[in-house]
């Protein structure tokens, strides 16, 4: 089910999993991926589920003023929120990888469980188990 399509992102819910898929696209700029993160939380509180996995292959560099967003007030709500595993598909941006890694950093100790994957697939494999 496909929950909003826009140019820089898709985010779906696969029931089968089940999961959240938050699909990056392009470019986002800062209001585009604070609408992304929301929407995606949005979803993931309606169907009831802790499973999340963001696609960010072909997401760009993150600002650092919203990395400190996602840290600050993003990830409170998540986990409040009731994400408990997060499927990562690595960017091909070296930039964007290194804002990722920050974030990730940054959320370690709170209970969420990351790990990264090279393919949807096996990272909707890792969320059903």
């Amino acid at each position: 089910m496909i929950y909003l399509n826009e140019k820089f992102i898709q985010i779906s819910y696969d029931e089968k999993v089940p999961c959240v898929i938050m699909q990056w696209k392009d470019f986002a700029t800062s209001t585009e991926f604070k609408l992304g993160l929301n929407k995606g939380l949005e979803l993931l509180m309606e169907k009831k589920t802790g499973n999340w996995l963001a696609d960010l292959r072909k997401m760009d560099v993150i600002d650092p003023d919203d990395e400190q967003w996602s840290n600050e007030d993003w990830f409170p709500r998540a986990i409040a929120g009731g994400v408990k595993k997060m499927a990562l598909i690595p960017s091909e941006d070296i930039f964007n990888k290194l804002s990722v890694e920050n974030i990730m950093n940054e959320v370690a100790g709170t209970g969420l469980i990351i790990h990264y994957f090279e393919n949807p697939e096996e990272a909707k494999n890792w969320l059903a188990s």
